[in-house]
């Protein structure tokens, strides 16, 4: 009965938002593209009401009772999905469940007649699948598919009013800072592969081969999500409607990885169990010291930033960092029911807070009409600290700490978007940053791949055998580093062709196909035949490359003239953009779209063999991830240039009409 109810239950979840997603556009692209709400309303009210009494009966039937499934050939994918229910997963999949179900109806009346109202409810959708994948499954396949398009819908929300340069350049700069901390969950989730560990509650198993390091890349990937470090980044990323900035950043999308991290973090990894111990440079205890010391120094400058900030969502953004890093220090202080009971708390108190800043305004009016004296907060620094000393934090506050705040131009100028234009100028400072960039990564995975597992046994001197293993990884191939290479020059060509669909495409499918290349020739048992495949494969790259850039050199030589960063030039009708984008996806390997089943196949085969390898293919289509989004951003989004797209994208929304109208005049 019980492995029946959470396999159904795993089904359910994870089909139930795609048929939602499916229908939604089917509905919207097959009828002229009129907003139908009807509809939508039907599938968030409805859906939203059988949601909750599925996690009800949940809950009266299996409770909190720890159980382990393991459903085979999950939706006839070929790896296992691994539900481990208990306390935790009850209670963040009832958590999830209501907040989603509350915003979603919240939506319906908030986006009202709103131009993007299906795109908004595709993209929650999605959302909502990501969440079910995140909360449901313990196999490292498909948690790590949910953490990857709970980035992808939270971009493309930041993106949501497309026809404003702002949210499409804030959406880039936190798509960048998502795909920097993904490369770190990732790299943790190939070193499980190479143990054989499919089950993320099992991550205690890599203290036997001496990995405890590991916590590391599972601490900083959280902290990237979490907005704990940068936490520059969240205000950014308030663009979006109230409705996503309430259910991503006031609730789950930040909140989840704690639910991560709750799961994954053995027990006996908390700072007090290793305090009696004498502490060396390289032991584990140290990486929990410096998260607790990153997590004080976050919410005491969070705590700052929201009160000098005049824009409600900003305030309250800075205020969730302040107490996400408080629940950070109780996780890592071994206080795990405290830390739950904090996160639910916190997450249902931010929602109501979002979702009342619409409104906010008025309230205060009101309250200052009836008591005109407001009492004002931080009174305990006057008393606490001196005049100048309080001046000179201010005056910090006031410029966001400059030290991070400047972290923005830098990926601006990555991405090209600190210019009005692309042009050969900011092609240059790509490939600068991207040959720098893709150096020094080498290099690290370089002294980190000098280390290999082997094992060695020894006596205890009670006459006991122990097993130990010993690093040392020597494996190193120039043809296959030569195939990353020109993997990378072909992520160059790319941005160098941004505003050319068809050498774009063909540069980036060259890009990915030889990342995916490089896992595939690991997998050649024959190391003659392996060599013959990979001479003959940096042959025909390096040829192809050679002519790409070429004819790339010829078309760029014949126009020189800049083009703006957001053009909207190349719109057509919503379908088209939305196919081309798909197409872009479908290269890159996001989940649930054509390549990702064959990288994850590869992933799984190719890391026991060789993991840093996966690992570098992997940055490469992280790279490439980023130039889909910049290429649909700036080449169907942004400022429009045509009066009839203009007045195509908002003739059922009267407010934008005038705002069209008025751009589209001159």
């Amino acid at each position: 009965m019980e492995h029946t109810l959470i396999t159904y239950l795993a089904h359910y979840f994870v089909l139930f938002p795609i048929l939602k997603v499916l229908a939604i556009n089917i509905q919207y692209f097959s009828s002229k593209r009129i907003i139908e709400e009807h509809m939508v309303r039907n599938l968030v009210t409805w859906g939203g009401m059988s949601d909750v009494v599925h996690v009800v009966i949940a809950l009266c039937i299996l409770g909190f009772k720890a159980t382990t499934v393991h459903i085979g050939s999950f939706c006839l994918i070929g790896w296992p999905f691994i539900v481990d229910w208990n306390l935790y997963t009850a209670m963040f999949l009832a958590f999830t469940t209501i907040i989603v179900t509350i915003v979603g109806r919240f939506s319906l009346f908030y986006l009202h007649r709103d131009a993007y109202y299906h795109k908004f409810f595709s993209l929650y959708f999605i959302f909502q699948l990501s969440l079910g994948l995140l909360v449901l499954s313990s196999s490292t396949s498909y948690l790590f598919m949910g953490w990857e398009l709970l980035g992808l819908s939270s971009v493309l929300l930041i993106a949501f009013y497309e026809h404003r340069p702002n949210p499409l350049k804030n959406g880039m700069r936190v798509m960048f800072i998502y795909d920097f901390g993904d490369i770190f969950l990732f790299s943790l989730v190939v070193l499980l592969l190479y143990f054989h560990i499919e089950d993320i509650n099992d991550m205690a198993l890599i203290q036997k081969h001496g990995c405890e390091w590991a916590m590391f890349l599972l601490i900083v990937a959280c902290f990237f999500k979490s907005g704990i470090f940068p936490w520059i980044w969240i205000p950014r990323a308030m663009e979006g409607p109230t409705p996503s900035s309430a259910v991503f950043y006031g609730s789950l999308s930040t909140h989840m990885p704690i639910l991560l991290l709750l799961r994954m973090w053995p027990r006996d990894w908390a700072l007090p169990a290793y305090w009696p111990e004498v502490w060396t440079i390289s032991h584990p205890a140290n990486a929990i010291a410096l998260a607790i010391a990153i997590c004080v120094f976050s919410a005491f400058v969070t705590t700052h930033m929201s009160r000098q900030h005049s824009d409600a969502k900003n305030t309250v953004a800075y205020a969730i960092t302040t107490q996400l890093a408080i629940i950070y220090i109780e996780i890592f202080l071994g206080f795990y029911t405290l830390a739950l009971i904090h996160v639910i708390s916190h997450g249902i108190y931010r929602t109501y807070e979002y979702m009342r800043t619409p409104s906010l305004f008025h309230l205060y009016h009101t309250m200052e009409t009836r008591r005109p004296r407001v009492t004002s907060t931080g009174k305990h620094f006057e008393s606490i600290l001196p005049e100048r000393f309080r001046k000179w934090l201010y005056s910090l506050t006031i410029n966001e700490f400059g030290f991070l705040s400047r972290s923005f131009d830098l990926i601006d100028q990555f991405l090209g978007l600190k210019y009005t234009s692309f042009d050969k100028k900011a092609a240059r400072r790509f490939t600068i940053a991207i040959s720098v960039v893709w150096i020094v990564f080498s290099v690290v995975m370089f002294v980190l791949n000098r280390r290999l597992f082997n094992i060695e046994y020894t006596s205890n001197g009670n006459g006991n055998t122990v097993m130990s293993f010993i690093i040392n990884w020597n494996y190193f191939s120039v043809n296959e580093e030569l195939i990353l290479v020109l993997a990378v020059g072909f992520c160059v060509l790319s941005f160098y062709n941004i505003r050319r669909i068809a050498m774009y495409f063909v540069t980036l499918a060259c890009s990915a196909w030889s990342a995916g290349l490089v896992q595939a020739l690991e997998l050649i048992r024959n190391a003659h035949a392996q060599h013959l495949w990979s001479c003959v494969s940096v042959i025909t790259l390096a040829i192809g490359f050679v002519g790409l850039a070429c004819y790339s050199a010829y078309l760029s030589a014949n126009n020189n003239e800049k083009q703006a960063s957001f053009t909207a030039h190349l719109y057509r009708t919503p379908l088209s953009n939305v196919l081309l984008f798909l197409l872009g996806l479908t290269i890159v390997g996001m989940p649930g779209l054509g390549s990702f089943l064959g990288w994850e196949h590869l992933v799984h085969y190719a890391a026991p063999l060789a993991p840093h390898t996966v690992v570098k293919g992997f940055f490469i289509l992280k790279l490439n991830t980023i130039l889909v989004v910049l290429f649909y951003f700036s080449n169907f989004l942004g400022l429009p240039e045509r009066k009839v797209q203009v007045l195509d994208h908002y003739k059922h929304d009267t407010l934008h009409l005038r705002w069209a109208q008025k751009h589209s005049s001159s």
